[in-house]
């Protein structure tokens, strides 16, 4: 499987004194800085309400910081246009749009043009007789598959994913990270928040390991037990 992404150089996302939250509500994350540098699968984890997903989306600049800031190579997440955005990161969400009547052919096409590449995606994820379906009529597994294969063909140095295996099945779960840790040879960089790390460790290699705990943000071992990460928490 391929994609035209083989640029090399390293990307870094990082936070100088970052809080995120909701305006009228405190903050989930206060004043952290961190910085997740280079190609690989950078790895956040905590609890239910820990703030992974305010933070992702924090980073991904769907939602502004209470204060601080989120930085994709230099520049204020918050600076770029939405134009621009899209072809620095790609996201996926944990809950996929079903609501939608595009066809999931339709939904690909805005990202991609070469109809060979998308045939190989969606063969890859065991789509291609859903391609002529409307969103709205898949269920939620299948709808995150295509979220995920239309991030893939975005062809961005960074994809951002909360929680992204919430609805698939075991098999498309082991799919999913197959492909992924593909990309990452290729010099993709992929963000995710995930409730799957006790079968993520030992299992994938991890280019860094972040757990959201009651005090902060806390860098972990990517070579480290489940036992060791779940105590951080």
């Amino acid at each position: 499987m391929s994609t035209q992404h083989s640029n090399h150089k390293e990307h870094a996302i990082r936070a100088s004194g970052l809080s995120v939250g909701y305006l009228g509500h405190s903050n989930v994350l206060s004043d952290v800085s961190f910085e997740w540098r280079g190609k690989g699968i950078h790895l956040i984890i905590g609890e239910n309400g820990s703030g992974k997903s305010t933070l992702i989306r924090t980073l991904a600049g769907l939602q502004n910081p209470t204060a601080g800031h989120a930085i994709w190579d230099e520049e204020d997440v918050s600076s770029i246009a939405s134009p621009r955005r899209i072809l620095k990161m790609a996201f996926v969400q944990s809950i996929p749009p079903r609501q939608s009547e595009l066809t999931v052919d339709e939904a690909l096409a805005l990202n991609e043009s070469d109809q060979a590449k998308v045939h190989d995606w969606l063969s890859a994820f065991g789509l291609l007789q859903m391609r002529h379906k409307s969103l709205c009529e898949l269920s939620d597994g299948l709808a995150q598959r295509v979220m995920l294969v239309r991030a893939i063909l975005q062809d961005t140095p960074w994809i951002l994913m909360d929680e992204p295996t919430a609805f698939l099945d075991v098999k498309s779960r082991q799919v999913m990270w197959s492909h992924l840790s593909a990309l990452v040879q290729k010099g993709r960089h992929i963000m995710v928040s995930s409730h799957d790390y006790h079968l993520l460790q030992g299992n994938l290699d991890l280019t860094s390991v972040t757990a959201i705990a009651s005090h902060g943000l806390i860098s972990l071992d990517p070579a480290g037990s489940f036992e060791e990460w779940n105590a951080s928490i």
